[in-house]
């Protein structure tokens, strides 16, 4: 039997418990760290759109002023995928 030691790649715990699968059955995760900003993750994304580090890259190539659609021919991920990500990042506040 083989042992795969899983952290999370958002706090970097290993207080991580497998959570179900995804409709096309990928090994979901979960982090048990109350401290996590994203408790549920794969291993493996199937689509890259949802890999954390490709969601900061779309925040930063728009706050440096890139569009929509230049970000998604940049990163390889669809425009509505871009659009959907940055509605869903908080505002920063400028007082």
């Amino acid at each position: 039997m083989a042992v795969v030691a899983v952290q999370c790649p958002m706090c970097g715990s290993h207080k991580v418990v497998k959570y179900g699968q995804q409709p096309n059955g990928a090994q979901r995760y979960r982090c048990n760290s109350a401290h996590c900003p994203q408790r549920i993750f794969l291993l493996h994304y199937h689509n890259s759109g949802w890999v954390p580090e490709v969601k900061q890259q779309m925040v930063e190539m728009a706050l440096n002023g890139s569009g929509i659609r230049d970000t998604a021919r940049v990163l390889g991920v669809s425009p509505t995928t871009v659009m959907s990500t940055l509605k869903k990042k908080p505002r920063r506040c400028t007082r």
